[in-house]
């Protein structure tokens, strides 16, 4: 049996019981039979959000439903004899089918409504609606001046109500879905900021593994000229084809990451946009965590423009993280600050906690290829990321900029990205 419930036939049953009960609520009003109610006030606003349902066959089923409704009440409390019972419910199915007709033929045939178009079809319709039923409960008599004033004033009014609840709704359900859409832009930035930049030192890697190769083959020539050295041969010539297929292995992957993550619709991203997604995503870091860490974003007095964006993004996150692990290994509380400064033809972007710092000894190492003072407590390994080593390159090849370090122990650390403003676009100034 509930395989018989299709989805489209659920959607117009619902609407229509749900208005069946909300016309219960309702007062008589110039003659006996005819009603005011305030589910009028729902049926537009099914009728807006359902727009692929046929209007005629949704205001039918409700035409069915609400006189049973209206009518097996009047039989139960035996406020009316049976022949009136039968008018009323007559005149309520008509009301509702008269409404779907007229909206059926001024609206919903329409290929391009507007809100406000909706808005005068809706009045439109319930003043009609009413002035029918109200007039086969006359005998299409007895009319007065005070009767149609007060129909176009009631139809005005639920047309009011019914029109703000849907606009209302409609607003925050689009604002809703906007910063969804938004949230999960951001949480897709992330993810390809880091697979662009490990991707930009895989191609890196490239470069290195050809010269390796070059070289392998070099050896096996010379080792061509001299005698008794076919096993020396072989093995350079072996280790030259297995360092090309770890070649192909290399350029497979970066043309497989290429392909999804190569377009870029938007290859530019405001500096404002960019530190906003960084600050976003370590608050959800620091959330996770359950630490008690506080981001502070700049105050960004000019708009930049900055090419490049997936790189900047992937570096100051991962400035940012390092913050977020060292307080975190130390007292777990803490503030991270994130500040912009211009200094001539240079934009100085730094990251500066208050957290454990840096001994010393490490910081002139910190920028050194693999050196790393993370490391997984279980296995041994060390934690993934960039790198600072990495970090460097981006913003020296990049940006034709550097980082620097300043650090205390136990006051906090400060990175500092120097950027040249040749590889940034400035628009107007804003305020901040």
């Amino acid at each position: 049996m509930a395989n018989l419930i299709t989805p489209r036939l659920k959607r117009t049953i619902v609407p229509a019981i749900c208005i069946a009960l909300a016309s219960q609520v309702n007062f008589t009003f110039y003659t006996p039979g005819f009603i005011l109610t305030l589910s009028v006030i729902l049926l537009p606003i099914f009728l807006y959000f359902n727009r692929d349902l046929h209007p005629i066959w949704l205001t039918l089923s409700i035409a069915l439903a609400s006189p049973v409704f209206r009518g097996l009440i009047l039989l139960l409390t035996h406020n009316q004899n049976s022949v009136h019972i039968v008018q009323f419910v007559i005149t309520d199915i008509a009301f509702y089918l008269c409404y779907g007709l007229i909206y059926y033929l001024l609206y919903w045939r329409r290929k391009t409504p507007t809100n406000s178009y909706f808005f005068f079809c809706i009045m439109l319709c319930d003043y009609l609606a009413n002035v029918l039923e109200i007039s086969l409960l006359l005998g299409f008599h007895n009319y007065t001046l005070y009767l149609f004033k007060a129909l176009i004033i009631t139809a005005l009014i639920r047309s009011l109500l019914s029109c703000l609840l849907t606009f209302s709704y409609a607003y925050l359900h689009s604002l809703l879905r906007q910063i969804s859409h938004e949230q999960r832009y951001r949480h897709f930035l992330w993810i390809t900021s880091s697979i662009k930049s490990d991707a930009y030192f895989m191609q890196k890697n490239v470069t290195e593994i050809e010269r390796i190769m070059k070289n392998a083959y070099l050896l096996n020539e010379k080792l061509a000229q001299k005698p008794n050295s076919q096993a020396e041969q072989e093995s350079a010539l072996m280790i030259a084809h297995d360092v090309h297929e770890i070649k192909k292995d290399y350029q497979n992957i970066i043309i497989g990451l290429s392909d999804y993550f190569g377009q870029d619709a938007y290859p530019n991203m405001s500096l404002h946009d960019i530190i906003r997604v960084i600050v976003d995503n370590a608050k959800e870091t620091i959330k996770e965590r359950h630490l008690n860490i506080l981001i502070i974003p700049p105050k960004i007095k000019q708009h930049y423009i900055v090419p490049n964006h997936y790189y900047l993004v992937s570096v100051l996150s991962n400035l940012v993280r390092n913050s977020i692990d060292a307080i975190s290994a130390s007292s777990g509380n803490g503030n991270i600050w994130l500040l912009i400064s211009e200094h001539q033809q240079t934009l100085w972007i730094q990251v500066q906690d208050n957290g454990p710092g840096i001994k010393p000894a490490y910081q002139k190492l910190i920028f050194m290829p693999g050196f790393t003072t993370k490391f997984d407590d279980q296995t041994g390994d060390s934690y993934r990321g960039i790198g600072l080593s990495n970090a460097r390159t981006i913003i020296q090849e990049q940006f034709a900029g550097d980082i620097t370090v300043t650090s205390k122990v136990n006051l906090g650390t400060t990175f500092t990205l120097k950027i040249n403003k040749d590889h940034l676009l400035r628009k107007d100034s804003v305020k901040s």
